[in-house]
């Protein structure tokens, strides 16, 4: 779990142009965050976090947070026995707001 720095589908970034030919979303980057589903491990944190514009890093130096310019590159993926027990998952953009913040929000999973 944690900071990837992989952008896995063209929506997990907030304009794919700016990212084209860039780090992040890169073939080969991606084909090796892919690897870990075709060995087993699943992201769980989609699920509950769906769709375009859900984001987990923005960059200080760009003010990226208040733009709303961001990108999904933290993610926990799981094992099937432990992707089993999730109950929930969200992405505490609340915490990123706070002063001296990290770039990054936490992402939370909930397991039973």
């Amino acid at each position: 779990m944690g900071d990837w720095n992989v952008a896995p589908h063209d929506d997990d970034v907030w304009d794919m142009e700016v990212f084209d030919g860039k780090t992040h979303v890169s073939e080969p980057e991606r084909q090796a965050f892919a690897a870990f589903d075709g060995a087993g491990f699943r992201e769980v944190t989609r699920e509950y976090t769906p769709g375009p514009g859900v984001y987990t890093y923005w960059d200080y130096t760009q003010l990226r947070f208040p733009k709303k310019q961001g990108m999904r590159i933290d993610f926990q993926l799981h094992s099937p026995e432990l992707a089993a027990r999730v109950t929930g998952a969200f992405i505490d953009r609340e915490e990123r707001k706070g002063k001296g913040a990290s770039d990054h929000a936490p992402v939370v999973v909930d397991l039973d």
